[in-house]
């Protein structure tokens, strides 16, 4: 070569960094492709190429290019790199995975590699692979905050809560500024119990992050779950309003249920459909649904119901007996876990009561598609759809013909790939349609089953064993924290004034959250030591300490739901007052289906009288309380037979109009 064409080379190679970096890239681009030109098997010249492209947004250029450049110099991790993260940017996540194991094949030494194929087990479902590709990369570098915070989250998803906030804490250390590593230690000692230590992560990350919506979700949904309300009136224009201004999903779809806010149904589905529209591209990009049977007639229909909560759960105390409840010659059970068998009695009644049992916990999305669908499943309902634990992206593969969304979400789902909601006529009544993205399955009496055989310790314990002073009338609440806000609170304080001796027992979640609430009852008026803190139970011996209450108190926006269940099994009446949204009408739909409407209180102006009336007349509540006792059996509410029949005629409607390519907006499942 020539030292003129030398010299232009030189020139070309300088100015394509010079231009590349004063971001004028169609100059840029000009120039790595008049050097392609003078040098076309340079693999450095092919990968600045690339480079250029990338950000110019030619992706299938830029993709050529980095190929290319890998071909001249198979050794070349960056350019392997760089295909991989493109192409897994782009949704193509088979080529992607492919370039960074051949990238691993030559140069397994490079962490980076090790951390990009595990995004892509990641956006699979393969949990065990990504873990194991995580260890590879921490091995090669042991202070990386990404790799840090990324296995971090992945144990923590697996409810590893302490070994991932230890990882957290040590990507904290490296880099103590790191939002995510900030957020990601907030979460894990959140969920291992020390609530303050994750404020204070939650605190330092928007700190770093002031205008980050998600942070300050985070931190607001801290502050509410330990009953510290300062600044709670501004939750609307500080959080919420700006959430629905921007585009992404800043608010969960439970997180927004949990807010102690009223949000108009069409604000609820935005929260809701922009999530499941994200876990919808991220499961089209992770590869093809299964195959499966058009819906068709038959007589005898395969239900699967999908749940991470198959253990000692709500959800399965719930549901114990409805599996072994279903009309065999209706339906054939196949139970879906997705959860740890943690070798309770709740496990065993799910996996005894079924036809099928499939443990697809250690499954990759595409692999447990493919094993509902060969299973035959006809309907597929999703039990957590947004709740913990959930895999909803594997309900987005559409492994079965019917998509439903039931009893883990008191809302809706806002995932165009779920079919039909299961609701009940008082969570969802006529006119609520507008709430949900789905088609609702109206049930005949109550959307909730329940276990008419849970049993009830014979536990002889006196008041004073509970902290129950002898004598006092107790109002009791055991929901947990988080449903519990100011404006029932303070309502709950103006029965305990107008009822002397009286106490309100609630149940314990923190230290904190004890000290925010008694606080809150000295600045109304009310003795700090009239509020007693309940420690929580194995379930037979919490159920039977209900017998120490004379009347339970629900919560306003977002109701007591398995915990409800509980106390009206054993014999405590409630009172509820229903609001306008799913999650706050599910105690008058529990006490409707018990045939108590008389507790159902209009408005909390009705709601306090009766709450007062009921503590200070014996005759009347004693009324109430024999009612309740009469009717736990008799009613439609502990009838686990009636509610099977009751859902197996919906499954069959809904199946009808599968069939027939017609779906109603709604749907009455006859009495």
């Amino acid at each position: 070569m020539d030292a003129a064409k030398m010299a232009e080379i030189e020139r070309l190679a300088g100015q394509s960094e010079v231009l590349y970096r004063a971001g004028r890239l169609s100059e840029a681009e000009a120039a790595c492709r008049r050097l392609a030109g003078f040098l076309p098997d340079h693999p450095m010249i092919h990968y600045n190429l690339a480079r250029v492209l990338k950000d110019r947004g030619k992706t299938a250029p830029a993709a050529a290019a980095l190929r290319r450049a890998v071909a001249l110099a198979p050794e070349m991790a960056e350019a392997w790199l760089n295909l991989g993260m493109l192409l897994t940017e782009s949704g193509r996540l088979d080529e992607a995975e492919a370039a960074f194991q051949s990238g691993l094949a030559t140069r397994p030494e490079v962490w980076m590699l090790w951390s990009g194929l595990a995004r892509i087990h990641l956006a699979r479902g393969r949990r065990t692979a990504a873990e194991s590709a995580l260890l590879r990369a921490l091995e090669l570098a042991p202070k990386a905050p990404a790799l840090l915070v990324n296995l971090g989250n992945l144990r923590l998803e697996s409810g590893r809560a302490v070994e991932a906030a230890a990882l957290f804490e040590q990507a904290v250390a490296v880099a103590p500024t790191m939002p995510e590593a900030l957020l990601g230690a907030g979460n894990a000692v959140r969920r291992s119990g020390d609530p303050l230590a994750a404020l204070d992560y939650y605190r330092r990350a928007v700190a770093v992050r002031p205008g980050d919506l998600g942070l300050i979700g985070r931190l607001a949904e801290a502050r509410l779950s330990l009953c510290d309300w300062d600044g709670i009136e501004r939750l609307r224009s500080d959080l919420v309003e700006p959430a629905l201004a921007q585009p992404g999903p800043w608010i969960g779809p439970m997180q927004a249920l949990t807010l102690p806010l009223t949000l108009t149904p069409s604000e609820g589905q935005v929260f809701a459909r922009r999530r499941a529209d994200q876990i919808a591209a991220e499961a089209k990009a992770s590869g093809p649904s299964p195959r499966i049977a058009r819906a068709g007639r038959r007589d005898r229909l395969t239900v699967g119901y999908l749940s991470a909560d198959f253990h000692d759960h709500p959800t399965s105390h719930l549901m114990r007996g409805l599996f072994a409840a279903h009309d065999r010659a209706a339906v054939r059970v196949a139970a879906l876990s997705l959860g740890p068998d943690d070798g309770s009695a709740y496990r065993r009644a799910v996996r005894e009561g079924s036809d099928l049992f499939l443990d697809l916990a250690a499954e990759d999305n595409a692999a447990a598609a493919a094993a509902i669908a060969k299973a035959g499943i006809d309907i597929l309902v999703d039990i957590n759809v947004h709740t913990r634990g959930n895999r909803l992206a594997l309900t987005a593969l559409r492994p079965a013909p019917v998509a439903v969304n039931w009893l883990g979400l008191p809302g809706t789902s806002g995932a165009s790939f779920i079919d039909w909601v299961i609701v009940d006529g008082v969570v969802a009544p006529p006119g609520a349609e507008a709430a949900f993205s789905e088609s609702l399955l109206v049930l005949p009496h109550c959307y909730q089953p329940n276990d008419r055989t849970q049993p009830i310790s014979p536990d002889s314990a006196e008041r004073a064993a509970y902290g129950l002073p002898d004598g006092a009338f107790v109002f009791c609440c055991f929901n947990q924290a988080y449903k519990i806000e100011p404006i029932m609170f303070g309502r709950w304080m103006r029965i305990l004034e107008r009822v002397p001796d009286s106490v309100l027992w609630l149940l314990g979640d923190s230290v904190a959250m004890e000290t925010n609430l008694r606080r809150e009852a000295q600045a109304r008026g009310i003795d700090p030591a009239r509020l007693v803190f309940a420690a929580r139970e194995p379930k037979p011996r919490h159920l039977a300490r209900h017998r120490h209450a004379g009347l339970g108190l629900d919560t306003l926006f977002y109701n007591a739901h398995t915990t409800a269940s509980d106390a009206l099994w054993a014999g405590l009446p409630i009172l509820t007052t229903p609001g306008e949204a799913f999650a706050s009408r599910v105690g008058a739909s529990l006490l409707g289906a018990l045939g108590l409407p008389e507790l159902i209180c209009p408005d909390l102006d009705a709601y306090e009288e009766k709450a007062v009336a009921l503590a200070t007349d014996p005759a009347a509540l004693a009324t109430v309380t024999e009612r309740l006792a009469a009717a736990r059996l008799s009613s439609a509410l502990f009838d686990t037979d009636r509610f099977a029949r009751d859902l197996e005629r919906g499954f069959r409607l809904i199946w009808d109009a599968a069939c027939t390519g017609r779906r109603p907006r709604r749907l009455e499942v006859p009495a």
